[in-house]
């Protein structure tokens, strides 16, 4: 008697955890029905993205705006002027945020090839670009506050140089221009990581405002240094308006902002 009693019993707890393993199955199924009804966004595996693993590149994406929300990520339409020691020609710049970085294209009046960036590489209408066109690919996608943001998403390495630095006049005891923390952000050397021109950036943060004010980098052992002149507040997102890059003394090239749209991601 005492072994059939068992024997009932567990029994009846068997029946009773298939039940409920079923009943739990069947609310999955159908909460997981209602979501998809409702339109409830649903976040692919791969494609968190997180802008806060470097400090000084999260306090800057704050600052600029809601472009770097993970649920905003942005298309923006830049057009301007493009002024080298050639000619000045108008140019359309696209920024596609993605969830490891942007896609860039880069169209020139008059040129009928796109240029063209992304995190697998540089390319001039759908093939490899030429020396002057990787340059300027650089100079327009690296220079500029935007990828100071998103650099940490393919791994740079970022390091604070200095803290408060004054510029080349700055020696004298009544100085009163500008103070910058010196952020350097290094690409990353990673076995198959593409080869830059201008491995890594010097980037000026302006102590009292918290905008960048100027990228130094590299080209050929001679120093490229980009300097935001102007910033425009666009439908409350921050951006540079005008940007000159100069080697030494000279200038070597120019961009002023003429529009700029934002679109939602598809």
């Amino acid at each position: 008697m005492y072994r059939r009693s068992r024997t009932v019993l567990s029994c009846a707890w068997f029946i009773a955890f298939l039940i409920c393993a079923t009943g739990a199955v069947l609310i999955y199924r159908n909460q997981s029905a209602s979501a998809d009804q409702t339109g409830a966004p649903i976040r692919p595996v791969g494609k968190r993205r997180n802008l806060s693993l470097q400090p000084e590149a999260f306090k800057l994406s704050r600052l600029l705006g809601n472009r770097f929300t993970a649920s905003n990520l942005s298309s923006a339409t830049i057009v301007g002027t493009l002024t080298t020691r050639d000619a000045e020609q108008n140019v359309n710049i696209t920024r596609q945020q993605t969830p490891t970085g942007e896609d860039v294209v880069i169209g020139l009046a008059g040129e009928a090839e796109t240029l063209a960036w992304n995190n697998q590489g540089t390319k001039a209408a759908g093939s490899m670009p030429d020396e002057a066109q990787q340059t300027l690919i650089e100079r327009v996608v690296l220079d500029n506050p935007d990828q100071f943001v998103l650099a940490q998403l393919r791994g740079a390495i970022y390091y604070t140089v200095a803290h408060n630095v004054r510029d080349n006049a700055g020696g004298s005891d009544n100085y009163s221009g500008p103070l910058w923390d010196v952020v350097r952000v290094e690409e990353p050397q990673d076995e198959g990581a593409r080869r830059l021109l201008s491995n890594s950036h010097f980037y000026y943060i302006n102590v009292q405002t918290g905008l960048i004010d100027k990228i130094v980098s590299e080209l050929k052992g001679e120093t490229i240094e980009a300097n935001i002149v102007q910033w425009s507040d666009q439908m409350g997102e921050k951006l540079p308006s005008h940007i000159v890059w100069k080697r030494g003394n000279e200038t070597v090239q120019e961009f002023r902002l003429l529009s700029v749209s934002f679109q939602p991601q598809q």
